[in-house]
């Protein structure tokens, strides 16, 4: 099991709303994709994502399941990696292909326009192959996260699903936690 030194860094909770949810009653506040939007265009949290993806090898989708979990005072289960095995899959087989499409297809697009179209279809499919993906985590949320306190599940989101990263990686993931836990919910 990987381990996470960011752990030792103990960040303020005071002043966050009371954002617990019931994960199996028909009225969740805040479903995943919207809260995963709302999050994704707040300043400097996409910047502090892609770079996680791209430098440190750490999956968006999950990172953004992570925090969504922890914004409710929710922490993934110990068996979290055979649960999260078919959603990887998809990612492995879908998702990635696709981002790598759009990105090898950047440059020559610049000066074909038909291209530049091509590649947008592209970025269409990748963004909803990743919504998938976090319905995926969503439903997977019902079955492999339990009610914990906020400091035991990031404790947990750290172990299954950062592990171990060089300061500069440790900061970006302490911003995008303050940033999720000063997020107001969605309006749905």
């Amino acid at each position: 099991m990987r381990s996470c030194s960011i752990l030792s860094g103990r960040l303020p909770i005071s002043g966050r709303m009371n954002k617990s949810m019931d994960l199996h009653s028909n009225r969740n506040p805040s479903p995943l994709w919207p809260w995963a939007l709302t999050l994704y265009a707040r300043p400097g949290v996409s910047e502090a994502l892609l770079i996680l993806q791209d430098e440190a090898g750490l999956d968006v989708c999950e990172l953004l399941w992570g925090l969504w979990l922890l914004s409710h005072d929710r922490a993934p289960k110990t068996d979290l990696a055979s649960r999260l095995a078919p959603v990887r899959q998809w990612q492995q087989h879908y998702t990635q292909p696709l981002r790598q499409l759009r990105r090898d297809l950047k440059a020559q697009a610049a000066d074909r326009p038909e291209l530049e179209q091509m590649r947008t279809h592209i970025k269409k499919a990748e963004l909803q192959s990743e919504r998938e993906t976090l319905n995926r985590l969503e439903a997977l949320a019902l079955s492999a996260s339990t009610p914990c306190l906020p400091d035991k599940a990031f404790e947990t989101l750290s172990r299954h699903l950062i592990g171990e990263l060089d300061t500069r990686h440790q900061t970006l993931i302490s911003q995008l936690r303050l940033e999720s836990e000063n997020m107001a919910p969605p309006s749905c």
